[in-house]
């Protein structure tokens, strides 16, 4: 078991993490025509139920097993190494690095919980844009049938959101914004 201060360690909001020049160039790149996304019908993982307005966009930047897989890497690896840097932490292994895209919805939808790697590590979300998709943060560190809620993370641009990735998660769709663009790093320091 964790103690609460270990606890606190792996939790972190940064605002403004990067300075406004710097996030409006990976705003624009990440948030244009030319970035390829891949459609999936489940948003959080492959053998979910698919259900109407489930369904989500992804561009997967870094796999460890296969490194970098997308010509965004260099546009996203400063963002975790500036969040790493403002804490006085360095990165031991990079583990994934996820663009996920959710489009508007006509009623409040939260995706599946899920985990995002089965090693312990930490996972950080960097939102693009504000939205009202909310993330949801679980108490439960194993599958359960009641998943109860230890925090809501409302996307804000430019804020980066750590959080211990032991602890499954929700993404969800926005209904009032037009759509919810996340960063999603796995890693461990």
């Amino acid at each position: 078991m964790w103690s609460k201060e270990t606890e606190r360690l792996f939790q972190m909001r940064l605002e403004n993490l990067l300075g406004p020049n710097h996030y409006g160039f990976v705003r624009g790149k990440i948030d244009s025509p030319s970035t390829v996304w891949y459609y999936a019908e489940t948003t959080a993982n492959y053998f979910d139920k698919v259900e109407p307005y489930h369904s989500s966009f992804s561009h997967l930047v870094y796999k460890k097993d296969r490194g970098a897989m997308s010509e965004l890497f260099d546009l996203t690896m400063p963002i975790l190494t500036t969040a790493l840097d403002k804490q006085d932490k360095s990165l031991k292994d990079l583990l994934r690095i996820r663009i996920g895209l959710v489009t508007r919805v006509p009623h409040e939808i939260v995706h599946a919980p899920h985990k995002d790697h089965s090693l312990l590590h930490t996972t950080a979300l960097y939102y693009l844009n504000d939205a009202d998709g909310d993330t949801v943060v679980y108490n439960e560190t194993e599958k359960s049938d009641n998943y109860t809620i230890k925090e809501k993370i409302t996307p804000k641009a430019n804020t980066w959101h750590q959080f211990d990735g032991k602890y499954f998660h929700s993404s969800s769709a926005p209904v009032n914004t037009e759509k919810r663009i996340v960063i999603t790093f796995n890693y461990t320091t």
